[in-house]
């Protein structure tokens, strides 16, 4: 797939102008190529911290793409970026292929760990803090981690995170209020 560089846009950058949708609606190939370069490292970003492994990644990215791309014509603008859409093709994407799989999650390989630092104990003291937090979101539900993702991981404003998820604002919020305060809840506890 050659998904060579993962930078974070915010949506407002990254957003698609009308006409570009528009044209990819009528069937214009090139238009669904620009939509495609300017969200692929974002629904990738997304996919490889849902599945873990880059490989399972770039398939459902390409999966995620082609559905797109079959049901362009059915997208229709709600509030609802163009990303937010691709986000949820992305979430059924990954939901479809659990359920044919039954693959076991393991936030033991989450990405974006940074693996260098300045000193051999800056890193191990980093790894320490990020393995705590792994294992403290694993005592989250599935929505809770799926927001914290969306939120911290993707910067998407609750808003954003509610389009994506089809909850309101408030019930976001809330998710993200009590995802919060038990990951507080469980850190201060490992440390006391």
């Amino acid at each position: 797939m050659g998904i060579a560089k993962v930078t974070a846009l915010p949506l407002e950058v990254i957003g698609p102008v009308p006409d570009v949708i528009a044209r990819a609606k009528d069937g214009d190939r090139t238009a669904f190529a620009e939509l495609y370069d300017r969200h692929v490292d974002s629904v990738y970003r997304y996919l490889l911290y849902r599945v873990r492994e880059p490989s399972d990644a770039e398939d459902l990215t390409s999966e995620v793409f082609t559905r797109a791309f079959a049901n362009i014509h059915r997208y229709r603008w709600q509030g609802k970026s163009f990303l937010a859409w691709l986000y949820t093709i992305a979430r059924n994407a990954v939901t479809d292929r659990r359920r044919r799989d039954r693959p076991t999650v393991d936030l033991d390989n989450a990405y974006g760990v940074a693996e260098e630092g300045p000193t051999a104990h800056e890193r191990a003291v980093h790894g320490e803090a990020v393995d705590a937090l792994r294992g403290a979101v694993k005592h989250l539900t599935a929505e809770q981690q799926e927001v914290i993702v969306l939120r911290f991981v993707e910067n998407l404003s609750s808003r954003q995170v509610a389009k994506v998820l089809g909850k309101n604002e408030g019930a976001i919020r809330a998710l993200q209020f009590r995802a919060l305060g038990r990951l507080r809840k469980l850190l201060t506890a490992e440390v006391a």
